[in-house]
């Protein structure tokens, strides 16, 4: 991984921060964030000439709507965490707490209500604080539909050393499993630009004396079709005194170069010893 350069956010919106989800457009242009206290932030970007976001030109809060079209209200319904827009721009967004997956067939800007997505049952068991941090788009499968991975943070009751994973094709969901080292969990994921399968994993910890660690690993899409406990090749990892905070949100694109570039966001937790960042990386080959 090259540092390409980064920016950080602040607003005197009370209502700024939290963003746990990130999507950013596919010219680099701009990006969508979703906030774990139930808002999306739309960013416009003023690029440097070699397309790094240099600030944001313009940027705009908006209320998440539920099923039955209000706002949602309240901890247990507005906790957004992993956020994914396919070609089309509909969005979707999976929430910990009462856990569950939304559809907005419209995007961020749409104005129609999501559809709730049916989730396997054993997802009701994740701790409160737990559960679904990301939700990975593979791409149509064979003509069907496209194929979704849903990753939690922690496991479920009873599974310690493994985070579960669900991963539906045509219809059907099947249980994998991502192992945990130490104390980090699994705050993201995405998968890399291209034909593969492959996806990318953001992993998270905090140290009371070192502070927050980060680490990212690459897991094949043959190791997801094979199923079971996944077997994640490490890419980095990293501390003080290289940039970092809660990181939490990530999204991938081709960047100007050719190259993936990676973007790197964190959640401050509405806490003003902490940060929002928005950090990006190029991958080497």
């Amino acid at each position: 991984m090259r540092y390409l350069g980064g920016l950080i956010l602040a607003s005197d919106d009370s209502r700024f921060g939290g963003y746990s989800g990130l999507s950013v457009d596919a010219d680099g242009g701009g990006a969508w964030a979703v906030s774990d206290r139930g808002h999306w932030l739309r960013m416009e970007f003023a690029l440097r000439p070699d397309g790094v976001p240099g600030m944001v030109r313009i940027a705009a809060l908006r209320p998440l709507l539920g099923p039955d079209g209000r706002v949602l209200e309240g901890r247990q319904s507005t906790d957004a965490e992993g956020l994914r827009r396919d070609e089309s721009g509909a969005a979707w967004v999976s929430f910990e707490r009462r856990h569950r997956l939304l559809y907005y067939p419209g995007g961020p800007e749409g104005r129609a209500p999501p559809l709730e997505i049916p989730l396997p049952g054993d997802i009701a068991r994740l701790p409160g604080n737990g559960g679904l941090e990301s939700v990975v788009l593979l791409g149509a499968n064979n003509g069907q539909a496209a194929d979704l991975l849903l990753l939690a943070e922690q496991p479920l009751p009873g599974e310690a050393g493994f985070a579960p994973l669900w991963l539906r094709r045509a219809g059907e969901w099947t249980r994998l499993s991502w192992p945990l080292t130490g104390d980090f969990r699994p705050t993201d994921a995405v998968k890399l630009p291209g034909n593969r399968r492959d996806i990318l994993v953001l992993e998270r910890d905090f140290r009371w004396l070192a502070g927050w660690a980060v680490r990212l690993s690459r897991v094949s899409g043959q190791a997801i079709e094979a199923g079971g406990v996944l077997q994640p090749e490490r890419l980095a990892e990293w501390m003080r005194p290289y940039a970092n905070d809660n990181l939490e949100a990530m999204d991938v694109r081709i960047g100007p170069d050719g190259a993936p570039w990676l973007y790197l966001m964190s959640d401050d937790n509405h806490s003003r010893s902490q940060r929002t960042l928005l950090l990006i990386f190029r991958l080497e080959p």
